[in-house]
């Protein structure tokens, strides 16, 4: 019996690339989350017998709720990736409106922490959960208070959960997929240096190219999903620069 995936922020960057790539290359099925359907359709194209797609805002509880309605009839949901996230606003903490900061824990701490309550009772023996975390869970940069403090927040989540979930046979892991050449770094370098000091390094990664791509950063992700044992899953957050070997390739953070 083929296997489902569920893939947040499918429609683009690292989210579409792995839905291609389990689908194609791992054998797969594929339910591609999104908000927007004419990415996500471009997703689907690259293998419509194997990706389904679901227009849906994960921030919010209609969105869920959709999520859950299309994949009850599903009876082999083995994998959840949470890979939606928001990175603006890019600005100083003491200029954080209220609105701006709740957006953005609703996308990057509340959307996975719902859905992932949701999804549980739908998970087959051996069920993984998957993180996508970033640098910035552990990192401070200016400019990034609300995205550097979210991304924090989902890292802990990642910990209470598999203290949670102990003696069942669902595991929650977190991974770092690095520097990814994607639309959000298109967003980095747009920022206003004034506010984000840090903003030369990512143009020069860039420059250099030294930003990883998409369909490395699906390899590692797949493997770290479908390769490990559970306890190596879970064990510690997964780093993408610890693992440069599988890729022949030296990656910077």
């Amino acid at each position: 019996m083929v296997k489902w995936v569920i893939i947040t922020g499918a429609g683009s960057g690292i989210g579409q690339a792995l839905a291609v790539h389990l689908a194609t290359q791992r054998g797969l099925s594929v339910i591609a989350v999104g908000r927007h359907k004419e990415k996500l359709v471009k997703t689907q194209q690259q293998a419509p017998q194997k990706i389904e797609i679901i227009i849906a805002d994960v921030a919010t509880e209609e969105g869920r709720e959709k999520i859950v309605q299309n994949v009850r009839q599903l009876k082999n949901l083995h994998y959840l990736i949470h890979n939606a996230a928001q990175l603006q606003p890019v600005k100083a903490l003491k200029k954080v409106t209220l609105e701006e900061w709740r957006q953005h824990f609703a996308v990057n701490v509340e959307g996975p922490l719902f859905l992932t309550q949701k999804m549980l009772p739908f998970l087959q023996k051996g069920g993984r959960i998957l993180h996508i975390s970033s640098g910035a869970a552990h990192h401070a940069y200016a400019g990034w208070g609300a995205y550097c403090t979210s991304k924090a927040a989902l890292h802990m989540l990642y910990q209470i959960w598999n203290k949670e979930l102990q003696g069942t046979d669902v595991r929650v892991g977190s991974l770092r997929p690095g520097v990814v050449d994607t639309p959000m770094q298109d967003q980095v370098r747009q920022a206003d240096q004034n506010v984000f000091p840090a903003l030369q390094r990512f143009i020069q990664l860039k420059e250099d190219g030294k930003l990883i791509k998409p369909f490395v950063a699906a390899q590692f992700i797949a493997h770290v999903l479908l390769d490990t044992e559970s306890e190596q899953f879970v064990e510690q957050e997964w780093d993408i620069r610890e693992h440069a070997d599988l890729f022949n390739m030296h990656i910077e953070q």
